[in-house]
């Protein structure tokens, strides 16, 4: 449970860093158009579905549900804030620019394409049997059984 903060923060930092840099690259660009803006910004969202995949997988195979869906809860939450809510002064444009409407639902994409991201990463630890839960079944079935 130590550094439990610090982990989230970590990921937490990445997934801006990695949306920041695909809306700074667009802003840097020459000739940006609405079909380069949609692109950088669905390359962007599966880049940080990966990030929070292997972030789910790892945080799985290390702690119990409980932890891992809080941990995973607050990665979304803060990272999806953070890049509706100061990603777009990046880009050169305001949150609520296009409108209130508009903005929650680019917090609702961001929120289900990385509450997808993490369900993919922590299933498949999961899966690969490499979650606490699952070893520790794995264990009692490996067991030799007792007479009595």
């Amino acid at each position: 449970m130590r550094n439990r903060w610090a982990r989230v923060g970590v990921v937490v930092a990445v997934l801006v860093v990695v949306n920041f840099g695909a809306r700074l690259v667009l802003r840097l660009a020459t000739g940006t158009s609405e079909d380069v803006e949609l692109t950088t910004a669905l390359v962007s969202l599966a880049a940080m579905g990966v990030v929070l995949a292997v972030a789910g997988f790892l945080t799985a195979r290390r702690y119990v549900w409980g932890v891992t869906a809080g941990d995973l809860f607050f990665d979304i939450v803060i990272s999806a804030l953070l890049v509706t809510l100061v990603g777009p002064f990046i880009s050169g444009a305001t949150p609520f620019g296009s409108g209130v409407t508009q903005w929650i639902l680019q917090l609702l994409v961001c929120v289900a394409v990385l509450l997808i991201g993490s369900a993919i990463g922590v299933l498949l630890a999961v899966a690969f049997g490499l979650d606490p839960k699952s070893r520790a079944w794995g264990a009692y079935a490996a067991q030799k059984p007792r007479r009595r």
